[in-house]
C-alpha cells in the first residue's frame, strides 16, 4: 500500500507557493501537544489562512522540509482514506523519494467536520504504525507521527531531519519525537 501511496504522491503536482507566516490575531485556544486532545467548539478557535499554517511548518524545518510533491484531493480520498465531504480545504505534501516517509497534511474540514476529518486521520495514522517494518529505516519517525486538531482545522505530521547520530532504537525514538514536535509547535504557535 506504501508503494502505490509514494506512485501517487510521485505523480501529483508540484510545491505550492510560499506564503508569508501566521496571523496576528490574539484570540484563540490553550491546547497541549496531546496527539489525542481535540477542540470540539471550533467557534473557540482562531480563523487562520491555511497556507500560512504550511509556512510556518516550513519555516520552523528548514532544509530539514522534505517533502516536495503536492498530494490533490484524489489521493488523499484513494491512498489516505480521508472523506473529503467534509473538507473545506486541504494541503499535503509527501517525498518526492520513495525511501523517505515524511508527510505533512493540513485540512481546514467543513465546519462542525473536524472530528470527522481527525478520525480519518488517526486511522491513517494506525496504518503507519502498522506498516512501520516496511520502511526498517524509518521506523522511529513513523513511530513519532502524531495528528493534531485545533477545531475544524486538522493536521498529520511525520517529519523532520534524519537522524545520523542515534545508536540506541531509544535514542532514534527520542531525536525522532523532538524532531515531529518542531511541527507540532509550529502549528501550535499560529492559533494561539
Amino acid at each position: 500500500m506504501m508503494k502505490k501511496a509514494i506512485v501517487s504522491i510521485i505523480s501529483c503536482a508540484m510545491i505550492l507557493t510560499i506564503m508569508s507566516g501566521c496571523g496576528n490575531s490574539d484570540t484563540g485556544d490553550n491546547n497541549s501537544n496531546n496527539t489525542e486532545q481535540t477542540q470540539d467548539e471550533s467557534n473557540n478557535v482562531k480563523n487562520v489562512e491555511l497556507q500560512s499554517v504550511v509556512d510556518a511548518v516550513k519555516e520552523a524545518y528548514g532544509e530539514n522540509y522534505i517533502p516536495s510533491m503536492s498530494i490533490d484531493s484524489t489521493t488523499l480520498s484513494e491512498v489516505y482514506n480521508i472523506n473529503m465531504e467534509n473538507v473545506e480545504e486541504a494541503i499535503a505534501e509527501g517525498p518526492m523519494i520513495s525511501a523517505h516517509v515524511d508527510l505533512f497534511i493540513a485540512i481546514k474540514a467543513k465546519e462542525g467536520k473536524g472530528a470527522d476529518v481527525e478520525k480519518d486521520l488517526n486511522a491513517y495514522r494506525d496504518t503507519v504504525l502498522e506498516n512501520t517494518l516496511n520502511y526498517p529505516m524509518n521506523v522511529a519517525k513513523t513511530q513519532a507521527c502524531q495528528v493534531v486538531r485545533h477545531g475544524d482545522y486538522v493536521f498529520f505530521v511525520m517529519l523532520g531531519a534524519f537522524d545520523e547520530t542515534s545508536s540506541t532504537e531509544e535514542e532514534q525514538a527520542k531525536f525522532a519525537k523532538e524532531q515531529n514536535q518542531i511541527g507540532i509547535d509550529a502549528i501550535n504557535s499560529c492559533f494561539e
